[in-house]
């Protein structure tokens, strides 16, 4: 099926192949004059401006090492000078973030392949890009920032098909023979504007994509061999969605251990000799853990659950379901190992880490894996 795109018009596919070979490759580059290149730079002001609870505290000194290098070698050993200049350096930061325009449109460059041509449509078969796949740009930072930026495109099922009739078709594929073999890659251009952030991803939404008659090793002539038109994105939000309220079960550290036994029915509450942790046993089956100070109050709770051989991504799925779109997403995968009678292994867990802030409290889910053990969650809540 071939919908959601706007096609060439048939007046500008006229004579397309007799031109093949004399249009200037000048063309060879059709994105918007305004548009903004697809580097790691561009995408980052975006993406802190994506997370409605940004912590400048710790990417502070990372973004002096990056990208006020001077300024970082002039103060790291001499904390006066660095408070200063965190200070400084936080509120340039915000500049930046608060001049982000979220409506900029980027471009990226891709190479990617047509198959083989489909009598019945008029096209050649092309889906360049799944729901999965995303593009992304590297920085060799090994601090706090992300070492790669990654873009997915929520309506990239527009990019479909390179149509053509039967006779232009035949005369593009011969003119892309080297002896029996044929050149099938061709260049794309995207066109997009960034909506939103899942975990660490970056969510996109393409206004425009173009398909140019340039290959692998070849430009040929760099002409628009089709074009794929999305629809607007709906207005993107100044901030990443993010919980308003956090909960464990409907419960939230902060209070005291006494308010705690209040509240629950007797027997709830099983308290270590030590007096700095209690298990509570809520009505709905669930036991948590209270995490106490000096004074009984209760500074965090803690929920532990085994969920057998389910999946990592189904659990943060479910994660997801009841929480909302993390701010942070972060996934250590584990090392193969061994072998076994069932292959190679993971000699160790992996740990997936997924964070969720509100104006008073952080909830942080972290999903053990690999190794052979079941899969296990971790959630942790406590006062910002």
């Amino acid at each position: 099926m071939h919908k959601n795109r706007t096609k060439t018009p048939a007046w500008m596919r006229k004579g397309l192949v007799a031109l093949l070979l004399t249009v200037s490759s000048a063309m060879a580059f059709s994105a918007p004059a305004s548009a903004k290149e697809f580097t790691y730079e561009n995408l980052l002001y975006p993406w802190m401006k994506l997370d409605s609870y940004f912590d400048y505290e710790a990417y502070v000194d990372c973004y002096m090492r990056e990208y006020r290098n001077e300024v970082w070698q002039r103060s790291r050993e001499d904390e006066f000078i660095k408070d200063e200049k965190r200070t400084e350096t936080i509120e340039l930061m915000k500049g930046r973030v608060g001049e982000a325009n979220l409506e900029d449109v980027f471009t990226l460059r891709t190479k990617k392949e047509f198959g083989e041509y489909d009598f019945d449509a008029g096209v050649f078969t092309f889906n360049p890009v799944s729901k999965t796949a995303y593009f992304y740009e590297a920085n060799r930072s090994v601090c706090s920032f992300p070492q790669t930026l990654k873009v997915k495109f929520s309506n990239s099922d527009i990019l479909d098909g390179i149509e053509m009739s039967k006779d232009e078709a035949q005369a593009f594929l011969t003119s892309r023979k080297r002896g029996s073999n044929v050149d099938r890659s061709v260049t794309m251009e995207i066109d997009f504007v960034l909506t939103a952030r899942d975990g660490e991803m970056l969510v996109a939404n393409i206004t425009e994509a173009r398909v140019l008659n340039i290959g692998q090793y070849r430009d040929y002539d760099g002409a628009i061999l089709e074009t794929f038109e999305g629809s607007a994105p709906a207005a993107a939000p100044a901030v990443a969605a993010s919980p308003q309220s956090l909960s464990l079960f409907g419960m939230v550290p902060g209070g005291s251990l006494q308010t705690l036994r209040d509240e629950l029915p007797r027997g709830s509450l099983v308290c270590s000799p030590a007096g700095d942790e209690c298990k509570v046993h809520l009505k709905t089956g669930q036991t948590l853990v209270a995490k106490l100070d000096s004074s009984e109050t209760v500074t965090s709770l803690e929920h532990r659950v085994k969920l057998g051989g389910q999946s990592v991504d189904d659990t943060v799925d479910e994660l997801k379901a009841t929480y909302g779109m993390p701010t942070s997403d972060r996934n250590k995968a584990p090392k193969a190992g061994g072998f076994s009678t069932f292959g190679q292994v993971p000699a160790q867990p992996g740990q997936r880490t997924l964070v969720w802030p509100s104006e008073n409290y952080e909830l942080q889910a972290v999903i053990f894996y690999g190794a052979g053990d079941p899969t296990q969650v971790v959630t942790t809540i406590r006062p910002r």
